[in-house]
């Protein structure tokens, strides 16, 4: 329990959620009087090396879309000192609000694509291997902030020999499900992979499951759902990598390129199915 604990200049206030890598609260940045995010850290060695090292990687990673790292600190533990993200998890949002239309979900899924982009196409290539909504912040501008990096890896240096895979059901690939046995890694197909999952939950508010294809096209929850944007989650999450799209940049070519010319066909076509629901009805009455 670190709540109403004094870190420095951190005054902890609450806290704000546990995962894998360790707690988060929020604190008041007391010389600069601005609210911040900081993490605690599992690790208690003293020395830090891994934590030294992570931190250097947050710090170097410069998008709109990921948080700011600040500090990294020690006071019996090692504390991350972070930019506050004040929003909800897109999971939240959802089961709040319901699915999103087609055109936010654009909107967000470009976004998206546009941070995993800038992951991958580093110097050394980040794969964040742990896309889902939980990692997904609506900040109250609607915007979208993608948080908790304990799961990314540089890919130049693969899986820790033997270590296990990042794996969240209902959003990993296959690969890290250990589907394909221990030689496969995790790999920009991946994240793709796991970003087509989550943009199946906007449009349909489900989780598609880890069964081989999705148990029901997203049109089955979503019937006014384009043909083209159920197409390019089709090709994101297929089973295997090389079926997949290769790089974010396919995805972003084809979301520009498919603007959901098809869409107005199928609002039609529902419009009609209904139609001759309700005649159907009207003529068992009679």
């Amino acid at each position: 329990m670190i709540e109403e604990k004094q870190l420095g200049k951190y005054r902890i206030i609450r806290s704000l959620g546990h995962g894998g890598e360790g707690g988060v609260y929020l604190a008041e940045d007391e010389s600069l009087g601005r609210y911040v995010a900081v993490k605690r850290l599992w690790e208690q060695e003293e020395s830090g090396e891994r934590i030294r090292a992570e931190a250097a990687f947050l710090r170097d990673l410069r998008h709109p879309m990921l948080p700011v790292v600040y500090e990294l600190l020690y006071e019996d533990g090692w504390f991350l000192v972070m930019e506050y993200i004040d929003g909800i998890s897109l999971h939240k949002y959802i089961e709040k609000q319901g699915c999103v239309g087609e055109a936010q979900a654009r909107l967000w899924a470009t976004a998206l694509l546009d941070v995993l982009d800038y992951l991958h196409n580093r110097e050394t290539p980040v794969i964040y291997r742990d896309l889902k909504p939980d990692n997904i912040m609506v900040c109250r501008d609607g915007s979208l902030k993608l948080v908790d990096f304990g799961a990314a890896r540089l890919r130049s240096f693969g899986e820790e020999g033997g270590a296990r895979m990042a794996f969240s059901a209902g959003f990993a690939a296959p690969e890290q499900r250990g589907g394909y046995g221990p030689g496969f890694r995790a790999d920009e197909r991946s994240d793709l992979y796991a970003f087509g999952k989550t943009l199946y939950y906007m449009v349909t508010g489900t989780v598609s499951g880890d069964s081989p294809g999705a148990p029901f096209p997203a049109s089955y929850y979503n019937p006014l759902l384009s043909k083209e944007l159920e197409e390019i989650i089709d090709r994101a999450t297929r089973e295997e990598p090389e079926l997949r799209y290769q790089v974010a940049g396919e995805i972003m070519r084809d979301l520009c390129r498919k603007g959901g010319r098809r869409k107005s066909r199928r609002r039609r076509e529902f419009v009609r199915h209904i139609e001759k629901q309700i005649c159907l009805t009207e003529l068992y009455r009679l």
